[in-house]
């Protein structure tokens, strides 16, 4: 009897912390619906769709692939303030539950049991060293929240060998946004064939699942090869055409891509006519790192969320295009570093100083610390950039420690 009340005690306890946890959750609403953007381009981009627009016309500066565009019908059809209210439920919910399924990954990749207060120092660690990004799709009313949830289902099932689920989440990722094509050939070189298949068979689906709704008028291709002819193909770096977009070569500080510092780097030394020389420099650089941990992670016996930490920050420094919003699926790398120095117990260690390094760049270099000015310099020297590199260098070192210790 007093064992059984015992519990009860414990549940309500729980329950009660859990419900003071959401309760700032609840009044963040009030700064997400302060700037709509998200829920006033979004919808219109649908509306769009629905009309047979061209989107890059239509939607002026629309650049995200149509099957976002082609999720967003419904909400065409609600207020405002539902409009709002649905986005957030569904942006809390995504974060959340890839929150724990990243977690459920990562304690077992390390078969860890955590009692309950290193499980709390695991969970609020790698929370805070991801808020800033959290916040930041937020107060943007992003999507970038799927792409975290729909890669973290697909790792998931390749840790799991569950195909369906692996092949899904990553080629659904995919076709919302191009860069989660990169676990594509990391797929073919775990020699998962079947997963492979599935994963280029769903993206072809839904890639051009609003081609079998909707056909653009005023125009010869449909949705998705318009959307590869006119935003994908210029956004690559050799593409030199005068009228194409120029991803990158901008001085945009909210650009923390690796194109976008180097392009920084070689205005400031003037070395301009250089830049395609010293960007494809820099990308075979760190695609050497990413498959030396590849090679090197392959004598583990579950290396997926290792490795798919790094082909996420791969995703991040490859494209043309990297805001602090498309930053929040560093919660993964963030959350396999944290739980190894918790298991190791070494956050004295040069991983934990770099580690620090790395949330100290990120996170402490935001507007509302340092000011506008001083933030927004160091947006412009690559302070989020050199920051996620900083994980990259981390994550290299804890895969040459377990490589030794396998």
């Amino acid at each position: 009897m007093l064992k059984n009340l015992q519990k009860l005690i414990d549940i309500y306890r729980i329950q009660k912390n859990l419900w003071v946890l959401w309760i700032p959750v609840g009044l963040y609403y009030l700064r997400f619906i302060r700037r709509p953007d998200g829920m006033t381009d979004y919808p219109h981009a649908g509306q769009c769709m629905l009309n047979e627009q061209i989107l890059l016309a239509c939607a002026g500066g629309w650049t995200y692939p149509p099957l976002f565009a082609f999720s967003m019908i419904p909400f065409v059809f609600f207020p405002l303030w539902m409009k709002n209210a649905v986005w957030y439920v569904i942006s809390i919910s995504a974060i959340y539950f890839g929150f724990k399924l990243c977690e459920k990954v990562v304690t077992k990749t390390f078969s860890l049991k955590f009692d309950n207060k290193e499980l709390f120092w695991f969970r609020t660690l790698t929370f805070l060293l991801s808020l800033k990004f959290i916040l930041s799709v937020l107060e943007n009313q992003a999507y970038d929240f799927l792409i975290f949830f729909f890669v973290v289902t697909g790792v998931y099932g390749l840790f799991e060998k569950k195909k369906f689920s692996a092949s899904l989440g990553l080629s659904v990722a995919a076709a919302l946004k191009a860069t989660p094509l990169l676990f594509f050939p990391y797929i073919l070189f775990k020699k998962k064939w079947n997963v492979f298949a599935l994963c280029v068979t769903f993206f072809l689906l839904f890639s051009f699942l609003p081609d079998f709704f909707f056909t653009p008028k005023d125009s010869k291709t449909g949705y998705f090869t318009t959307w590869m002819r006119d935003i994908a193909r210029p956004a690559l770096p050799e593409d030199r055409n005068p009228e194409s977009g120029h991803f990158g070569k901008e001085s945009n500080p909210l650009n923390q891509s690796l194109r976008a510092l180097v392009y920084r780097i070689v205005s400031l030394l003037n070395l301009d006519q250089q830049f395609h020389g010293i960007l494809y420099t820099a990308y075979a650089v760190l695609l050497f790192l990413m498959c030396y941990v590849f090679l090197k992670s392959s004598k583990l016996q579950n290396p997926f969320v290792l490795d798919a930490s790094v082909l996420i920050i791969g995703m991040l420094m490859f494209s043309p295009m990297s805001s602090k919003s498309h930053f929040v699926v560093l919660i993964v790398p963030n959350m396999i570093i944290t739980a190894y120095l918790i298991q190791q117990k070494s956050f004295k260690s040069i991983s934990g100083f770099l580690l620090f390094l790395s949330f100290a760049l990120s996170s402490l270099t935001s507007k509302d610390i340092l000011g506008r000015q001083l933030g927004t310099m160091m947006l412009n020297m690559g302070s989020v950039t050199i920051s996620t590199l900083i994980l990259l260098i981390i994550l290299t070192m804890i895969t040459i420690k377990m490589c030794k210790e396998a």
